[in-house]
């Protein structure tokens, strides 16, 4: 039973509160409203944010049960509700497969590995069609099939666990294919790089000054870039008398090769893919040797997604959290096809 509060503001009824972080979003874009459930919060049932009542007066009893409706009529501020029903269990089932698109915590570290993009692209579009008439979005089914590559199930059939389970949503998903007249992809799927992690160290005859680490910002750059569990590094060196300060950050299994910022001290470098390694370096002033340690913090961000901001003391174990949700998801039952798929 899950009880929530209801508020109003001019025509926006909120029912229940927002998740307290993105990364702890799981959402669907319903007609007239939001529903957001947060991943760390098992609770079946989603908070909602509703800008058009009448629009999403046709399903929201499917979510929250008959009498939510009558209540907005009178005028209630909070309600009860316990009601399951199919729709609410596709509808969540889609918002999470959604954060997983957006979150997914891949960390050569802490061992959870990537998720196959097909796979995970093959499982959304079967959840978009469990609940595409609640949708914003007229043309959710055909934009979700558009694209999809079955490899990764053609792959999976022949697993002696979860081989009926992806031979079915094959099946599933290639008759709604052809009920919107998709033409679905069969390529070979890649073989998954090795995780091995590419050894480093400084050039000989090269002084070493001052180095530090600091915790990446998720919010900063698309998922699937950097490893969800390591930190960037930096690293002052004297090179021939030219100070060089150079930056590393592990990349996450299968990481795509989109260029990084590092900003340390008012100093940009760009990072590119190398290896399993994102890394960059440039000349520094001498005078950043005398700047306070406060002063020398590295943040890494994708130009273009997302700026830098002052950093949250409360990062390190949001991050934490998410990770140990998503290591339990690799061995749930009830999790998704894809994250059971992607246990190694």
């Amino acid at each position: 039973m899950t009880r929530f509060p209801i508020e109003r503001s001019g025509d926006l009824i909120r029912i229940g509160s927002r998740p307290p972080h993105p990364e702890r979003t799981a959402l669907v874009e319903a007609r007239g409203a939001l529903l957001l459930w947060d991943v760390l919060d098992r609770s079946p049932h989603p908070a909602a944010e509703i800008h058009d009542l009448a629009l999403a007066a046709d399903w929201l009893w499917e979510v929250y049960g008959p009498y939510l409706t009558y209540g907005f009529e009178l005028g209630v501020t909070s309600f009860t509700t316990e009601e399951a029903s199919p729709v609410l269990d596709a509808a969540r089932a889609l918002a999470h497969l959604h954060w997983a698109e957006a979150w997914w915590p891949a960390s050569h570290e802490t061992g959870v590995p990537a998720l196959a993009p097909g796979l995970l692209r093959a499982e959304t579009a079967w959840r978009t069609s469990a609940v595409e008439h609640l949708l914003d979005d007229v043309e959710a089914v055909e934009r979700a099939l558009t694209g999809i590559d079955l490899a990764a199930l053609t792959t999976l059939a022949g697993h002696p666990i979860l081989g009926a389970e992806a031979r079915a949503l094959a099946a599933s998903v290639e008759g709604l294919a052809e009920d919107h007249g998709i033409t679905l992809e069969h390529e070979p799927q890649r073989v998954q790089s090795d995780w091995a992690l590419a050894a480093g160290g400084s050039e000989s005859g090269d002084l070493v000054l001052a180095s530090g680490t600091d915790a990446v910002d998720w919010a900063l750059m698309p998922q699937g870039l950097a490893d969800a569990a390591a930190e960037a590094t930096w690293t002052a060196t004297m090179r021939a008398g030219t100070l060089t300060l150079a930056v590393t950050l592990p990349a996450a299994p299968d990481a795509r090769d989109l260029p990084l910022t590092a900003r340390i001290a008012g100093l940009d470098l760009p990072l590119s893919l190398d290896g399993d390694t994102f890394t960059g370096d440039i000349e520094a002033p001498q005078g950043f040797m005398m700047l306070p340690a406060a002063d020398r913090t590295l943040q890494v961000f994708a130009p273009g997604f997302a700026l830098p901001a002052p950093s949250d003391p409360e990062a390190a174990d949001r991050r934490a959290a998410i990770l140990a949700f998503a290591a339990e998801r690799l061995a749930d039952p009830a999790a998704s096809l894809t994250e059971r798929a992607a246990r190694p």
